[in-house]
């Protein structure tokens, strides 16, 4: 499998979804596809990607278990961040985007996760875990206040 080329294809496949980035648990940039115009504005890219890993310590103090998708609506575009294995997929839409078709983009992205998992497995052994979610690396510990 290809993976660029899967990404690419499901990026073109839905209307209005300018990139797709596949990052680690701690943030960094595996792969990125996407219209030139979101690629080249790396500011915003990095911007993007460390607020997210930010973000995540936060939402599991909610104690409702392992992160699977978060959504973001803004006046100029959407986003959506699906936890797939030990990987984050960022989706960028533009604001007219469906809504629920960037969701629903989760089922789509699993296998190319569970590749990934297959090819490179994290070394910590934590791809293990059973599915449907994990929990993320960037979780503070469970005896944190």
């Amino acid at each position: 499998m290809n993976v660029q080329q899967e990404l690419e294809e499901l990026m073109l496949t839905y209307e209005g979804v300018c990139a797709i980035f596949i990052t680690d648990h701690d943030g960094g940039l595996i792969l990125n596809v996407g219209l030139p115009a979101s690629l080249d504005n790396s500011r915003f890219r990095q911007q993007l990607i460390v607020s997210h890993v930010t973000t995540i310590p936060q939402i599991h103090k909610l104690s409702m278990g392992g992160h699977q998708t978060t959504f973001a609506m803004y006046e100029s575009h959407q986003i959506a961040i699906h936890s797939l294995a030990k990987y984050y997929f960022i989706v960028h839409a533009g604001c007219n985007t469906n809504t629920g078709a960037m969701l629903a983009l989760r089922e789509k992205l699993a296998p190319i996760a569970n590749y990934m998992m297959s090819v490179c497995p994290p070394i910590d052994g934590d791809g293990l875990m059973p599915p449907p979610s994990y929990p993320s690396a960037a979780a503070p510990p469970p005896d944190f206040d």
